[in-house]
């Protein structure tokens, strides 16, 4: 069945992900950070991940072109979606973009592109119209949340705009997205740039929890001086977490444990407000949690809200690992605890405050069994919404998914078609829908830097090769969490037998 059969719309889905750095004030101050480009450049190809929200005639639209061999492995899997990208990277005959081209928001890019009537229509790997002979075709992502009278058929973003000329699905709308709507459209309308700007921001979230009478741990902090004589009363029962508005997983958010590391994060921004910057952060006790987990959800233009999944989240030192469907006994927890009717008031309040579109709560629970219900709200795209999305093509088999990711370090030689080869060889790869195994579920994370490395040194503008990065991000189906580890330790191993590093 394509969208057209069933009387949708076809989508362009897209976006930048880390739009927190392109939201974020540049008169704001900030922490201390190491700068990693390869990590940069990890991040602008992530995008190739939205593919679950496409369907048969939707246009997944990717910075970078998504390596042939995974399109194919994918569309024999079932996930048939088009494919539109604007950098080849390994095409040798075209230069490579400068590393500030590179970095610009997908949908600058995208813009120009639309606007350009050679390069408007690449669309290639358009691998299949339909679903795979012999696939079992999954029901529709939407088939378990459809309420308030919604097809059945359709995705959210899908269902509201059966009269639009086009439909875009964005990760995260950005100052860009504009542009592009008016090169590339009519489009039915998004959200305006400030409202996401807003409801993005970790001081929107405080204030909302104590705007619909909520229990909030974190306290602003306009000034250094601030930071100082809230966090000296904090240290006194223990170490906090220093957050800035727009800090991502492991990025712009710092554990502060001591007096002697406050005085030096307070110095370092006292300087930059003695140049004119702005300091605002939130400070919020480090707490005794025990578990991480998100809701996630689609508010309508109208208001009306529907649920889309809770995740439970892995995270590592602040930083996230991986999102797992949560169970039964974990939602009813939930329930008891009252937590639908906290996040409930938030949607309304989100919703009486101009946004609709996909959003998350990041939530968790403490020692004690207190349910912290929103910890910060992405009002977005994330990435425990592809797993949500992604079970939607393992739920006919009644298998749940774990969406994780390995930070490599490659060698010499290595290619994404060799990665495929050796899951393929070691048993590994899921290769029918209704098995247990690895889904690679992106190419370009893995291979950009080995890429742009190979082609630098080919053109004599590097010389020291090092070992560049790439991130492999994986779907684990296993039998229950048990055969899911083991299936992550084989990858660990056949990993090092190709003489890749595993740096997590």
């Amino acid at each position: 069945m394509s969208s057209n059969d069933a009387g949708v719309i076809p989508k362009i889905v897209m976006g930048t992900f880390d739009p927190e750095t392109r939201w974020r004030d540049p008169d704001l101050a900030r922490l201390p950070a190491m700068p990693d480009k390869d990590r940069e450049s990890i991040v602008l190809c992530m995008d190739e991940l939205l593919f679950p929200f496409c369907g048969p005639d939707d246009v997944l639209y990717s910075r970078c072109k998504i390596d042939p061999a995974l399109h194919e492995y994918l569309n024999g899997l079932g996930f048939s979606f088009q494919s539109r990208y604007h950098y080849d990277l390994n095409d040798e005959h075209k230069p490579l973009p400068g590393s500030d081209v590179f970095k610009r928001c997908m949908f600058s890019l995208a813009a120009e592109q639309a606007q350009d009537p050679i390069t408007a229509n690449r669309v290639l790997q358009t691998a299949g119209a339909g679903y795979s002979e012999g696939a079992l075709l999954p029901g529709s992502i939407s088939s378990l949340y459809a309420v308030n009278g919604l097809n059945q058929t359709q995705s959210p973003d899908e269902a509201l705009f059966t009269n639009a000329t086009n439909i875009l699905s964005p990760y995260a709308i950005t100052a860009e997205t504009e542009t592009y709507l008016r090169a590339a459209g009519p489009f039915d309308p998004l959200p305006d740039m400030e409202t996401v700007v807003r409801v993005n921001s970790k001081i929107y979230s405080s204030r909302l929890l104590a705007s619909i009478g909520e229990k909030r741990y974190g306290m602003e902090a306009n000034s250094a001086a601030e930071i100082e004589a809230i966090g000296t009363t904090l240290l006194k029962r223990g170490s906090y977490l220093l957050k800035d508005p727009f800090g991502v997983s492991g990025k712009g958010n710092l554990l502060i444990d001591s007096e002697a590391m406050q005085r030096r994060i307070a110095e370092h921004l006292y300087k930059q407000e003695g140049s004119g910057l702005r300091v605002q952060f939130l400070l919020e006790p480090l707490l005794p949690k025990v578990t991480d987990f998100s809701s996630h959800w689609f508010i309508q233009e109208n208001g009306e809200k529907e649920f889309i999944s809770v995740q439970r989240m892995m995270n590592h030192q602040q930083n996230y690992s991986g999102s797992i469907q949560a169970d039964e006994d974990f939602n009813d927890m939930l329930e008891n605890a009252g937590y639908f009717t906290v996040i409930e008031k938030a949607l309304r309040a989100l919703a009486e405050d101009g946004y609709h579109g996909f959003v998350c709560f990041d939530s968790m629970i403490l020692e004690d069994g207190e349910v912290v219900s929103i910890v910060e709200i992405n009002a977005r795209k994330s990435m425990g919404l592809i797993n949500a999305y992604l079970d939607k093509w393992w739920e006919p088999y009644g298998h749940t998914g774990w969406l994780t990711f390995f930070s490599l370090g490659l060698p010499q030689g290595f290619t994404f078609g060799k990665l495929l080869h050796s899951l393929r060889e070691s048993g590994l790869l899921l290769t029918a829908p209704g098995d247990y195994g690895i889904v690679p579920l992106s190419s370009n994370t893995v291979m950009v830097n080995e890429i742009l490395t190979r082609r630098h040194i080919a053109e004599g503008t590097q010389n020291k090769r090092g070992m560049p990065k790439g991130r492999l991000y994986a779907a684990v189906l296993g039998r229950d969490d048990e055969h899911r580890s083991e299936l992550a330790k084989s990858l660990r191993q056949m990993l090092a037998d190709l003489s890749v590093k595993v740096y997590n």
